[in-house]
């Protein structure tokens, strides 16, 4: 019997990857310690996926210093 006439099941080994649409939804809202050690991230990530959070706080104190 040749090779290419064998039948596999086929199965998915590696799951599907997420896109990145549903990762950011998933994501939490910004810690305000992280938030306070790294600004520009967390300006990105609140311009990307914006909500009312202690970490908008945060930015505003730290810009107004």
């Amino acid at each position: 019997m040749p090779f290419d006439a064998a039948v596999y099941p086929i199965r998915s080994a590696v799951a599907p990857r997420p896109s990145s649409t549903a990762l950011i939804e998933r994501a939490g809202a910004p810690c305000p310690v992280w938030t306070a050690e790294n600004p520009d991230r967390a300006l990105a990530l609140l311009f990307v996926a914006p909500q009312d959070c202690p970490a908008v706080d945060v930015l505003v104190s730290l810009k107004a210093a």
